[in-house]
């Protein structure tokens, strides 16, 4: 039986086995939703493409159904989904839905029950791109439902405050006053419930954390009957602790009222004495219970520990240019990336292991939102973010950003690595902006790793800078804060790397030779406050400044050890995962693009040598013969491809002036590189057609139109003509061996998925090759196959026929393969002629394993130096 879970994260589950991938897809427990939330009676067909597919037409959504569709019966079962006529519904003998259980029980006034199925408002933190007629239906739902728990917990208090059971009446008070923290309706009945229960003290102090809140989150003043409230409770609170203190000295028996005179004064007497001493004694009490209010708080222990994970849990081998840890507001939660397939895990603190998000696999540089309910990660051009609780992520944006750091600010935006600083809004479908600008005059190429300051008025990030030319005397790392909103920026730190704001006041960095370093610092006025002090030596640090420290609000610290990143290197990977090194001593700090000749006997790709060195092309002889670098200038040069007379290879190069163009050179090194195509956009991702008439290649996503595929025919065009270029980013284009057929990625459905179209009249027709997600098309070697790899960083092999016409076959999913380099905007691997063997990118692990160490309470050291 299938248990699918709305009300909260949205979760699929199954009580007799895992849940395959294929189902958790996006798109698939989307439609599980939908279904979910429509009710036993189901949907119709049309309302379902209308809620997802808005954009596309009626005959492409209808196919995107019909995957859909498809895709859940395999990997659920021929019966879970039922068709009725143009109606499609859940099958309730074979699906658990929370949300009937729910209303059920609503309906039969159980409301216990009810309040048990309510685990979170609906589908939270799932969220549909480009539906805004879908959005607000569920928008509706969400709203209707979390009345209707509401009123169900109201209905329990009362029940049990008349039943004169006040702390279950507290109980269910304070449920309904999380469900809603900002509602002075449920603060007050919870206040009250506390003092019936005679916690008035309690409901003074949930009154103090309201109005924080509501002051820091509404910016506004909170309701002014809370503190009359609070202020009442204080009052009848300070009157029963007079009483109590004063009820030990007063009289047990009354005395008559004709007592004589003389009795009458020494009883006053006595009397005033005993008042002077009960004010003595109050007096004392107050001075004490002052001093206990002003005294310094007794410094906290600082305790150091080393943080053991489990193996089946393991981080991820390190990268020079993205991050692996994070850690919440709170402390309470570890996010990383790690595990088999290099998936987010998120790991309570008080837990011994951690969770796996599902559709997560391939992800890097984790990241908490400031409410710590949410973790985003980043992928090559995409930020998504997921609830801690679970469910699948929802995508941010899908353009511009890269991966060498996130931060997600108070403000509501995640500004992001992008070579200088973009900022998002943190919701599904934002459209990124620039935030900062490079100073190309001060020769700063990249600005990466941004924190967020808890005040919101600046940015710390890292400042690169190129070779030699840094500032003060050649540093080529600095520290730099840029202003909300403007982005205006400065430098305030030299040979550091990495920053992190710390509470009270400190800012916590890198340099250079490892050492972790911290630094007095004003967040009012970004600027360093004193001199820094060393924590610790022999940071694990990459040459692209990407490192593992993670700093809480509650004085948690968390960072690694270690010999730095590891290197790469080629693997051949057989059909069935089986992996063998290309040639161990060919390995690189970076590698990309691996393309094979022709004849499958020599491979093209782009290698870097160190952080300050440009990439460049180079040839090896498979599988352990001799290597040439091809480009020896000191411009970048990247993305290989061969021409179809294996003699040349065409690829990108940036100049100074920053153009990216088209260059030919022979692959012996025997003639000076030949320019091929100029123009205004960034070229990348060049590809001959067989019969060398056609050169394609793609735009820059960055460019006007998010990236379009061209095409030039050299010798007869004088400039490119658009194959493919719509409003969407299409990129990724692989030709078919016979050059009839054009593979690319889309993201015009919101997600990237694999399309086909024929070549070169790509208007005629189009097939959706994926569903659920799916990048870096290549082509089997017979034609027969097209490989992708799905969202979930499986490599996937799709069988097509293309002659006379085009046809779509069986889809399989050959092994996981998220721990291998890949990239959206073009294939990270190369396809052997026996279409039998894949060349891949793999990590190569380091010598010295990575020890993460955790310091609780880490600041009360550089307090107690200061205090001496």
């Amino acid at each position: 039986m299938l248990t699918l879970e709305l009300l909260g994260a949205l979760s699929l589950r199954d009580e007799t086995r895992p849940v395959p991938v294929a189902a958790q897809q996006k798109r698939p427990l989307g439609l599980l939703a939908i279904l979910g939330l429509a009710g036993r009676k189901g949907l119709s067909r049309d309302r379902i493409e209308a809620y997802l597919w808005p954009e596309s037409s009626g005959v492409r959504a209808q196919h995107a159904l019909d995957q859909t569709v498809y895709a859940i019966r395999h990997a659920l079962g021929s019966d879970v989904i039922v068709p009725t006529g143009r109606e499609l519904r859940l099958n309730p003998d074979q699906v658990r839905v929370d949300i009937w259980e729910f209303e059920q029980a609503i309906r039969a006034s159980q409301w216990t029950v009810a309040v048990g199925h309510y685990k979170g408002p609906l589908l939270d933190g799932f969220h549909f791109a480009d539906s805004h007629e879908l959005e607000s239906w569920i928008d509706t739902n969400r709203s209707r439902l979390r009345l209707e728990y509401q009123d169900a917990i109201q209905v329990l208090a009362k029940n049990s405050a008349e039943a004169g059971d006040h702390s279950q009446s507290v109980t269910w008070w304070r449920k309904l006053a999380n469900s809603d923290p900002l509602s002075a309706g449920a603060t007050k009945q919870l206040m009250l419930a506390l003092a019936a229960a005679g916690d008035r003290a309690g409901a003074v102090k949930h009154a103090r954390l309201y109005q924080e809140l509501v002051r820091q989150e509404l910016e506004m003043e909170p309701d002014a009957e809370i503190a009359d409230l609070a202020a009442a409770l204080s009052r009848h609170a300070i009157t029963e602790t007079a009483g109590i203190a004063a009820a030990p000295v007063k009289q047990s028996v009354t005395p008559p009222v004709a007592a004589p005179t003389l009795e009458v004064k020494e009883r006053s007497a006595r009397d005033k004495r005993v008042l002077y001493a009960v004010i003595g004694l109050a007096m004392l009490i107050s001075a004490a219970a002052i001093w206990g209010w002003m005294r310094p708080a007794p410094a906290k222990q600082v305790v150091r520990s080393t943080l053991a994970i489990d193996s089946t849990e393991a981080m991820v081998p390190s990268t020079p240019w993205s991050g692996r840890i994070a850690i919440s507001p709170d402390g309470s939660r570890l996010a990383y990336i790690g595990g088999p397939r290099s998936q987010l895990l998120i790991r309570p603190r008080s837990q011994l292991h951690a969770i796996a998000v599902p559709g997560t696999e391939g992800a890097t540089t984790p990241f908490f939102s400031p409410d710590g309910k949410h973790v985003g990660f980043l992928r090559e051009g995409i930020v998504q973010i997921a609830s801690v609780t679970g469910g699948p992520p929802s995508t941010v944006s899908d353009s511009l950003t890269g991966v060498a750091g996130a931060s997600w600010g108070r403000d509501g935006f995640i500004y992001v690595d992008a070579f200088s600083l973009v900022r998002v809004e943190a919701k599904p479908g934002a459209v990124p902006r620039w935030f900062t600008t490079l100073d190309t005059a001060g020769r700063e190429v990249h600005h990466s790793w941004p924190d967020v300051l808890p005040n919101g008025k600046g940015v710390l990030f890292t400042v690169g800078f190129s070779g030699g030319n840094g500032v003060k005397g050649g540093s080529s790392y600095a520290i730099g804060v840029a202003d909300i909103p403007s982005g205006k920026h400065r430098v305030i730190l030299d040979d550091a790397m990495y920053a992190r704001y710390a509470t009270p006041g400190y800012l916590l960095y890198v340099t250079t030779k490892k050492s972790l370093m911290v630094v007095p610092f004003n967040q009012n006025s970004m600027k360093i406050a004193g001199e820094p002090t060393a924590l610790t030596e022999g940071m694990r640090l990459g040459l692209l400044g990407s490192t593992d420290l993670a700093v809480s609000a509650t004085g948690t610290l968390i960072y690694a050890t270690g010999a730095g990143e590891g290197k790469q290197e080629l693997v051949w990977v057989t059909r069935d995962g089986k992996e063998q090194a290309v040639d161990p001593d060919w390995a690189a700090f970076y590698m990309g693009t691996p393309t094979l000749s022709p004849d499958g006997k020599r491979v093209a790709e782009t290698r870097v040598a160190n952080v300050e060195s440009p990439a460049s092309i180079w040839i090896k002889r498979l599988d352990r013969g001799p290597s040439i670098k091809l480009t020896v200038d000191m411009k970048d040069n990247f993305m290989p491809a061969w021409t179809p007379d294996g003699k040349s290879v065409t690829f990108s190069s940036t100049s100074a002036t920053g153009a990216t163009d088209l260059w030919t050179q022979r692959a012996d090194a025997g003639a000076q590189a030949v320019m091929q195509v100029h123009e205004k956009s960034k070229l990348y991702n060049a590809r001959w057609s067989p019969d060398t008439k056609w050169l394609i290649f793609q735009t820059d996503v960055q460019s006007p139109g998010s990236g379009d595929i061209l095409a030039i025919r050299p010798g007869i065009d004088t400039a490119p003509v658009p194959v493919v270029a719509t409003r969407f980013s299409e990129i990724s284009p692989a030709l078919s061996p016979n050059g009839r057929w054009l593979a690319y990625v889309s993201n015009e459905t919101g997600e990237d998925e694999i399309y086909v179209v024929p070549f070169p009249n790509t208007g005629t027709a189009k097939w959706a090759i994926s569903a659920g997600g799916g990048t870096e098309p290549v082509w089997s070697h017979r034609g027969s196959e097209l490989f992708y790899r799905d969202a979930s960083g499986n490599l996937v092999a799709v069988e097509v026929n293309t002659s006379p016409t085009f046809s779509l076959g069986r889809a399989t999913v050959l092994f996981p393969a998220a721990r291998f380099t890949s990239l959206r905007f073009n294939p990270q691997y190369a396809v052997a002629p026996d279409d039998q063997r894949f060349l891949m990118i793999r990590p190569l692990e380091t010598s010295t394993p990575d020890k993460l160490i955790v310091v609780e309470n880490w600041f009360e050291e550089l307090n107690a130096k200061s205090r001496k």
